[in-house]
């Protein structure tokens, strides 16, 4: 890393409101070249007492202030995102975006503060502990593998970049739980895609419990190096032959995969509509989240060539699981 430094943006977000985001960080993103982008939900009174006239107004962050919002207790009323900024001219990539959402966005409470960078990993590792899946599917951090060391159930080995899943977000988790429902009608040796990869913590599941050789997709390239180191986490000189990574706008219609993961958003699932079902096989699973809980039936109806096997929620959040009929 250049810098010595890193800053970061908190924005508040409410169940009215969350839909924002999607605009948001991708203007983040494009616009502001943030560098990375991580959700975490906050208890809103809990939030709105601990910021209330304290939300951003140009002058130092309190430490204290910082971990007070970062430690509220966590459940699905607030949605709260950290937007990241470390490379080139990070503080002045950080103040613009903040200027841009004070001028579009005042309802929004937002947050700023700068951290020295030998705070990079506590502040990274933070949020991410073990995910249970089930008795036969775990899921646990790089720096914890030492970890559960006395459970027998299979388990997946994750170092998370900055925005991508890790399980701990509700939407990875219930794919990862229905990929668990489905798991005993999975066969070694079938394809996996999956599209929209970030961490590659889904196709790497399918991979590693059941030998399915796996393409992992995504827009971003920083997505398929993360998707890349957690290959290696989990395979390290190991032949994965049939599986690949590659770039969206590299990905080629015409192959078919029994079982493909799609986490990713409404409009994109919508978008990708044809993509995706073309890339199912006949009799194939096809598993679908980042959905809130009010979005299900929108997608239901637009995948609507391929049944419906079952939806499961938590808290907002929502997943699908379809099958393709022969």
């Amino acid at each position: 890393m250049e810098n010595k430094k890193f800053n970061f943006v908190l924005v508040q977000y409410n169940k009215s409101n969350v839909e924002l985001s999607h605009g948001i960080n991708a203007l983040a993103l494009d616009d502001f070249l943030c560098d990375g982008i991580e959700e975490f939900s906050l208890e809103e009174a809990r939030v709105d007492e601990i910021l209330g006239e304290r939300a951003y107004s140009g002058g130092d962050v309190p430490e204290s202030l910082i971990n007070e919002v970062e430690a509220a207790t966590i459940n699905q009323d607030v949605f709260t995102y950290k937007y990241f900024f470390y490379l080139n001219n990070f503080e002045e990539n950080a103040s613009g975006f903040i200027y841009f959402l004070k001028a579009n966005y005042p309802e929004l409470p937002v947050l700023i503060a700068q951290k020295n960078f030998e705070d990079w990993n506590a502040e990274w590792k933070k949020f991410y502990t073990p995910i249970i899946v089930s008795p036969r599917l775990e899921i646990i951090p790089e720096w914890l593998k030492e970890s559960r060391q006395d459970s027998s159930a299979q388990k997946i080995y994750i170092y998370p970049g900055m925005g991508f899943g890790t399980g701990t977000h509700e939407t990875t988790y219930l794919c990862l739980c229905l990929f668990d429902e489905i798991f005993d009608q999975l066969n070694s040796g079938e394809m996996c895609l999956d599209f929209g990869c970030g961490s590659g913590i889904l196709g790497i599941t399918a991979l590693r419990t059941k030998k399915m050789p796996s393409l992992f997709c995504d827009i971003d390239r920083s997505a398929l190096d993360n998707c890349m180191q957690n290959l290696v986490l989990n395979f390290n000189g190991e032949n994965l032959e049939g599986s690949s990574l590659v770039i969206r706008n590299r990905f080629e219609l015409g192959k078919q995969y029994n079982l493909v993961f799609a986490n990713i958003l409404e409009h994109v699932l919508i978008g990708e509509r044809a993509t995706i079902l073309s890339s199912l096989k006949a009799n194939g699973f096809l598993i679908v989240s980042g959905l809130l809980n009010h979005q299900v039936e929108t997608i239901v109806e637009a995948y609507k060539p391929l049944k419906k096997v079952s939806v499961i929620s938590k808290n907002d959040w929502s997943a699908i699981l379809f099958k393709a009929e022969s």
